[in-house]
């Protein structure tokens, strides 16, 4: 990463500790997706004190599905009217009161309600994290902050189960605990986005804490564009106005319904749609959820799947940390559609693969392990170097300000759905219509998301977030000089070069 331009490093350790405050917290929502694997397994043995039949494993398991919506729902209005501080406080108590309900946890009820606070927690921090790292570095920097996020989870589900091979659930719950508290002091002692300082107006508070996190240098001129455009959105309300409720309730209906007409709103949404149905259907949580299955289906039964789960949690982790160096030096569009397609042929490959081998038609010289292993193996690396990286670089960045907390919320609601749906079907589909059919079905779904994308997503590297708000509004680099005073450079608001198409 490059160092910024202020004559020390240390606006950019700075980025690093308010970005060290979201990793750390998110390897703690890491941890709650692993600790199921844990959890169960310990509830089946027989000095277990709490007994749980299938029926109620299954809810353990999945409740955090569920509660994710919620917390997205939550935080939609959260972020925007307390601020991201506050609101990325705010999903501390929920996990960590769900780590100490499971400590003491005397049955399957406590534990699913333990689960479902955690689930809470987790869906609040989906849109908000990503929006907190790119509000805060530099555009530089960007990309690899926003991929720690995926590199995170990934942490946090090994780092579960490697305690869990040593230590009891319980013991494992204590110390995954201490992972969210020591996010919540890192959390305290970082300051308020200034973003959302120039969404409230308080510009003197933003200018402090753009120079605290990057110090003094040209990127003033990013600092100045956003409190511009902020500043001309402000010009046009009505803040501050009282108004009898059912004229609030008429404006802010006026409001939503001019709003998904505008562009800048409703392509960020679309984009993020697509990229997290293809996120969930591209298959990182079904390969995590049923990867013995998956591994004996396609490998063999007699395969050690055991062992070939642990090899692809390692791959994994190694193609997280690719991942951070590759979104620093190539673009966006070229990550994605190119892991993009590996994920697509591997999923062709798989199908073809086990179709001939169900049906004996096999050529000798693909026979035995190394064949399917390769290409299990190129699947991992597909998903892992950009299909999951990619959509939680892109949502902090897409979103104009005036919409961020909005935009954010609603869009992460597919990935909460789709979770189900993808998760959900994986088992029935084989079942049903057979594993081939299954892995050209979600490879479609892939396809057909990637094939939009293509022609709707902008490149975002090395942009500031003004650029790429600009873009989806329509505006060139002149349109926005355009608009601008004459005389910038003291930020007194004198004449603009044209207010106007229509000259009085």
């Amino acid at each position: 990463m490059e160092e910024v331009k202020s004559g020390t490093r240390l606006p950019f350790l700075r980025q690093c500790f308010v970005t060290a405050g979201v990793v750390i917290n998110i390897s703690a929502h890491g941890a709650v997706i692993g600790f199921s694997a844990i959890l169960i397994p310990s509830l089946r043995t027989l000095d277990s004190p709490i007994k749980a039949t299938t029926a109620q494993e299954s809810s353990i398991a999945s409740i955090i599905g569920i509660a994710l919506i919620v917390g997205n729902l939550i935080m939609t209005w959260m972020m925007s009217n307390f601020g991201r501080k506050t609101a990325h406080l705010a999903t501390i108590p929920p996990i960590l009161i769900g780590w100490f309900v499971i400590i003491m946890a005397n049955s399957v009820a406590s534990l699913i309600a333990a689960r479902f606070l955690q689930g809470v927690s987790m869906g609040m921090l989906g849109p908000l994290g990503s929006i907190i790292v790119a509000e805060m570095t530099h555009p530089k920097n960007r990309g690899a902050f926003l991929t720690l996020i995926s590199l995170s989870l990934t942490i946090g589900v090994l780092l579960c189960h490697s305690l869990g091979t040593y230590l009891t659930w319980q013991q494992c719950a204590l110390v995954c605990s201490f992972i969210t508290f020591t996010s919540l002091l890192m959390i305290i002692f970082s300051p308020e986005s200034p973003s959302w300082l120039i969404s409230q107006g308080r510009y003197e508070e933003a200018a402090k804490v753009f120079k605290w996190l990057r110090g003094d240098g040209q990127d003033n001129d990013e600092l100045e564009s956003m409190m511009k455009a902020q500043q001309m959105i402000r010009k046009s309300s009505v803040d501050g106005i009282k108004l009898p409720l059912s004229l609030k309730v008429t404006r802010a209906l006026r409001y939503f319904t001019s709003t998904i007409q505008k562009p800048e709103f409703f392509k960020p949404i679309i984009i993020m749609m697509l990229l997290y149905t293809m996120f969930q259907f591209s298959g990182i949580n079904v390969i995590s959820s049923y990867a013995i299955d998956i591994i004996k289906d396609v490998v063999g039964p007699e395969a050690n799947a055991e062992m070939l789960m642990v090899a692809l949690d390692i791959e994994r982790l190694i193609c997280n940390i690719l991942a951070v160096f590759l979104m620093r030096t190539l673009k966006r569009r070229t990550v994605l559609f190119g892991s993009g397609f590996l994920c697509i042929l591997s999923y062709v490959t798989k199908g073809g693969y086990v179709y001939a081998k169900h049906n004996h038609m096999l050529p000798s010289r693909i026979q035995g392990q190394w064949f399917p292993l390769m290409l299990i193996g190129i699947y991992m690396f597909s998903l892992t170097v950009g299909i999951s990286s990619i959509p939680f670089a892109i949502s902090g960045e897409i979103f104009p300000l005036e919409y961020r907390g909005l935009g954010g919320g609603l869009s992460v609601l597919p990935l909460s759905l789709n979770f189900f749906v993808a998760v959900k079907c994986f088992p029935v589909l084989s079942d049903a219509v057979t594993l081939p059919i299954t892995y050209w079905l979600y490879g479609g779904i892939v396809t057909v998301c990637l094939s939009i994308l293509y022609f709707m997503l902008p490149e975002t590297k090395d942009r500031t977030l003004q650029e790429i708000e600009d873009t989806f509004r329509g505006l060139s680099p002149a349109d926005r000089r355009v608009s601008e005073p004459l005389n910038s450079k003291n930020g007194a608001e004198m004449m603009r070069r044209c207010s106007s198409h229509i000259l009085y």
